[in-house]
């Protein structure tokens, strides 16, 4: 991947369909803008190290607002942390009683069969 040029390219980025409609009220800061592309483009790896450091380095509130924000909306859902934790436990669960009833061997008891009718006459 190619770098982006902040000043040119992040400027041009922010009136296009691909811009992240919440960056729209970002100040315009060189690097902010380059992370802000970034994450238009996919990089999160780009943002995930960058939007922290930006926070650190700089002395302007909305700048660290901004990068905090960017940097927040890369993270998972904590309803989707939850749901992934809900499934992992009913899978184990699931698999435990599979093993604890069936096992993997299939020892499970032979299904009843009817017993054969013979007629006589």
């Amino acid at each position: 991947m190619s770098d982006v040029d902040p000043k040119t390219d992040a400027g041009a980025d922010r009136s296009s369909w691909g811009f992240p409609r919440f960056a729209k009220d970002f100040p315009h800061h060189a690097e902010l803008d380059a992370l802000v592309a970034a994450f238009a483009r996919g990089d999160y790896a780009r943002v995930r190290e960058g939007a922290p450091r930006l926070v650190a380095s700089t002395e302007d509130e909305d700048v660290k607002r901004a990068a905090t924000m960017l940097r927040a909306r890369i993270e998972p859902d904590p309803a989707s942390r939850a749901l992934f934790l809900f499934a992992a436990a009913l899978l184990v669960f699931l698999s435990a009683w599979w093993v604890a009833h069936d096992g993997p061997e299939g020892h499970a008891p032979p299904p009843k069969v009817a017993p054969k009718v013979e007629h006589i006459d």
